[in-house]
């Protein structure tokens, strides 16, 4: 399968219209020099969408007076702390270090083993007394990293989110996908999968993730009235968990007519479980997340009817870019969330989307 890079234009002062991501185009920008090239995308999901003409959020650009800027060509050292070692922000990582690369900026890669709260905080406490430039988080829990988001920025720390928000906090942005729009394609592409009726269960990481739970309310909102969500169950975005949950819930729920994972880590698992002799003669529509290379297989092979893909190696670079770009130029977006989307992914286009 090969997967193909847009490379991003310089620089980030824009107007930024955040389009439904939907229809395949996650950003857009208007008006004024300078401006970022759209990031294209090349989503080929069934049925469209009403664009959002509107920012979301505006930027809030009194939160960069307390962020030190960096002059006269000074180094710079920007953090990405993500939610745990996992295969999904792999992709994440190598687009922040190409990008990192690319501009002479040092960057540290700090991610806890498991989803652990707690040890994430004390990751960003630690490197907050290294008074690095910037940091951006993948938060495990939205209210867990308030404190330490506020405290950087009050110490001249740039603070960012990615992937999963903590929109309660003063962080500067969000960077990643719109997790409720991507949950309405989500729950679009299932009700269509299913003929519009039956019973579905859904297949979460972390309960307490911001991220994983605004996918859930938007799926909820749009797969119909006639599907029932039976069961929400959590992986805890383990692997070796997801296998036996995945077990209990098709034993549970004989009648299962669909289920959407809306982690990466529950397409990987439920594929190679519903696999097994056990489950044999279950015909059941899956629909997952994020493309792990065994959601790819179980998708060649039939077993998953689709997947919603995330542009992770965006989120790693746009990470770097926007941190690099206030840093230095003192660039001021107007909008505070960038989407950078989802493409519904099934054999028909495996491979032509972008990442």
């Amino acid at each position: 399968m090969s997967i193909r890079r847009r490379a991003l234009g310089h620089p980030f002062n824009r107007r930024q219209l955040v389009l439904g991501s939907a229809t395949g185009a996650a950003l857009a920008t208007l008006g004024g020099p300078g401006l970022i090239s759209a990031l294209a995308q090349d989503a080929t999901p069934a049925g469209g969408a009403t664009p959002i003409a509107a920012c979301a959020e505006p930027f809030e650009a009194d939160l960069l007076s307390t962020v030190t800027m960096v002059t006269d060509g000074a180094p710079i050292t920007v953090a990405i702390v993500p939610k745990l070692v996992h295969p999904f922000f792999e992709d994440c990582r190598i687009g922040a270090e190409e990008e990192a690369a690319a501009l002479g900026v040092t960057f540290e890669w700090v991610a806890p083993q498991t989803g652990d709260a707690a040890i994430q905080v004390k990751m960003i406490e630690d490197l907050i007394s290294k008074q690095v430039n910037a940091i951006v988080i993948s938060p495990n829990e939205p209210t867990s990293v308030v404190g330490v988001i506020n405290d950087g920025l009050s110490k001249g720390i740039l603070m960012m989110t990615f992937d999963s928000d903590s929109p309660d906090s003063d962080r500067v942005m969000y960077i990643g996908t719109d997790n409720k729009t991507a949950g309405k394609v989500q729950g679009d592409t299932l009700r269509e999968a299913l003929g519009g009726a039956g019973k579905v269960a859904i297949i979460t990481g972390g309960l307490g993730a911001l991220n994983l739970n605004e996918r859930i309310e938007g799926f909820r909102e749009t797969v119909g009235a006639d599907i029932e969500v039976v069961e929400v169950v959590a992986t805890d975005d383990d692997l070796s968990k997801g296998l036996g949950v995945s077990e209990a819930l098709l034993r549970a729920h004989p009648d299962l007519n669909g289920i959407a994972c809306v982690s990466a880590t529950g397409g990987p698992t439920l594929g190679q479980v519903i696999q097994g002799p056990e489950f044999a003669d279950r015909d059941i529509k899956i629909v997952a997340f994020d493309d792990l290379e065994e959601t790819v297989r179980a998708i060649e092979d039939g077993v998953i009817y689709a997947t919603m893909v995330q542009r992770p190696v965006q989120m790693g670079v746009l990470s770097i870019r926007m941190s690099y770009e206030m840093l230095t130029e003192g660039a001021v977006p107007e909008c505070a969330l960038l989407d950078t989307g989802v493409t519904v992914v099934t054999k028909d286009n495996l491979d032509s989307y972008t990442k």
